[in-house]
């Protein structure tokens, strides 16, 4: 199926955009919502002008710069955005497009623009591998074709941990020439940011938050507190999430009904499972359905406890938001998703990586907390190396007493075991949840050369050791190589 030339696309869009927020059925195939009919849902994300008529083409100005947002204090937080909102802007395309980005910095230090989960030329990829950071009012043209469908997103790779929780956040969701029919699809981006009572970031992270990853009390669905999100009785709702926070895992729960996961980091899956709540790790995606309730009413949506190491299943539920169902009840109910695309698993490897996750407590000359990967900290860790389209076991070894989200840059890889269970599904993720001393098996490919970082996702973490290289084929000629 061929999409429609982009000036119509864009009438779509917006067409698509009011009947989000208006809670209306069957968006994108229902008559355009008349303007004015109701407010714009905050939950809805902005969006962002495409200068190219093309319809292979999206073309964006995108600005980091700083700005103003009530995160809950005494007055609004000083954020850092990408466009002037926090979370940054929602990029939609379709699978083929060519994505091209006039970036400018326009922060008061030097940043980068990781496309994450997005397979794509490794000078493309915004990490400090690969492309020296963009000073203060510098720019930088990223270009790069869109090949899998799915939700992806951008953040920054220079001091990550304060870049990201300051609100460097943004998404690009990416679709198929078929998308299952829904009554309603929102994208979800989950956070939580800590903030003074002055409404001031804290310089200084606690012993907690050292070790775990920053966590906050102010819990945050597209940058709304107590967050309201509308349906009518029995619509089939689409939700595309992402946990765009530092540290926290969200273990998501919808009061009063299941959630059918119909895919992961790496788009859609073969075979929809349901589950009563979902655990998302930081920089994890999932792109699940559920039905709302027959009834009108207000059911919680919660994060329920999870014990990812030092006591933290001690921690108590806590509430995200409601969902709102009001309205009249859908004249004719769609049936909910039970398959998707076909996916190829990889094939046999040929050789294994280890990455063996540890962390040193405080003997390293600085005295300060280090997490390391394979016994040394970033930029130390000795590089691995891969030919190009080579399929390799990694072995990941967690040796601490808290989990560890592993990401990939540049590629998809597919769990075989956990803790020698094997894998319920072989589904495609870039991120993937490695326990407290335990164990992943997976399998990872690599279609482009170059250096590509692995690391865990608590941004702390990785800024603080938790970083290493693969180097596929030949990238001796790559910013950054050793």
């Amino acid at each position: 199926m061929r999409l429609a030339p982009r000036g119509a696309r864009a009438a779509a869009s917006a067409a698509l955009a009011a009947c989000v927020a208006l809670g209306a059925i069957s968006c994108g195939t229902a008559s355009p919502v008349p303007t004015g009919a109701a407010p714009v849902d905050p939950l809805t994300l902005a969006t962002i002008a495409d200068l190219n008529t093309s319809p292979d083409i999206v073309e964006i100005n995108l600005t980091a710069r700083e700005a103003q947002h009530d995160l809950g204090g005494a007055k609004p937080t000083r954020v850092y955005t990408y466009n002037g909102t926090m979370p940054g802007p929602l990029v939609d395309a379709k699978v083929g497009d060519e994505l091209i980005v006039h970036f400018k910095n326009e922060l008061p230090e030097p940043t980068l623009v990781h496309w994450h989960g997005v397979r794509l030329p490794a000078a493309m990829d915004g990490s400090p591998s690969v492309q020296p950071p963009v000073k203060p009012g510098g720019t930088f043209e990223y270009r790069f074709r869109l090949k899998d469908a799915g939700l992806f997103w951008f953040h920054p790779h220079v001091r990550s941990d304060f870049q990201q929780e300051h609100g460097l956040v943004g998404v690009i969701r990416v679709r198929a020439p078929e998308e299952p029919r829904v009554d309603q699809e929102r994208v979800v981006i989950l956070d939580d940011v800590r903030v003074n009572e002055d409404g001031t970031f804290p310089t200084y992270l606690d012993d907690a938050a050292k070790m775990l990853g920053r966590e906050s009390e102010t819990l945050m669905v597209n940058g709304v507190r107590g967050a309201r999100l509308r349906s009518r009785p029995g619509a089939l709702q689409r939700l595309r999430i992402l946990n765009a926070a530092n540290g926290r895992f969200f273990n998501l729960k919808l009061a009063g009904t299941r959630l059918r996961v119909i895919g992961t980091d790496g788009g859609r899956i073969p075979e929809p499972y349901d589950v009563d709540s979902l655990l998302i790790a930081p920089s994890e995606r999932y792109d699940v359905v559920f039905r709302a309730p027959s009834s009108a009413g207000e059911f919680p949506i919660t994060t329920e406890p999870y014990d990812r190491g030092h006591e933290t299943g001690e921690n108590p539920a806590r509430r995200l938001g409601v969902l709102v169902v009001e309205g009249q009840q859908v004249e004719a109910q769609l049936p909910s998703i039970d398959h998707g695309p076909a996916l190829p698993k990889l094939a046999a490897p040929t050789n294994t990586a280890p990455i063996t996750f540890s962390l040193d407590e405080g003997t390293t000359p600085s005295g300060e907390l280090t997490f390391l990967i394979n016994g040394k900290a970033w930029p130390e860790v000795p590089m691995q190396k891969m030919a190009l389209a080579e399929v390799r076991t990694l072995e990941l070894i967690n040796l601490s007493e808290m989990d560890h989200p592993f990401h990939v840059h540049g590629t998809f890889f597919q769990v075989l075991s956990t803790n020698g269970v094997p894998a319920a599904r072989i589904v495609n993720k870039d991120t993937v949840i490695v326990p407290m001393k335990g164990r992943v098996t997976a399998l990872v490919k690599f279609d482009e050369p170059g250096a590509w970082m692995v690391h865990c996702h608590i941004n702390e973490h990785a800024e603080n050791g938790m970083m290493g290289e693969i180097h596929v084929g030949d990238a001796t000629s790559l910013h950054g190589s050793k």
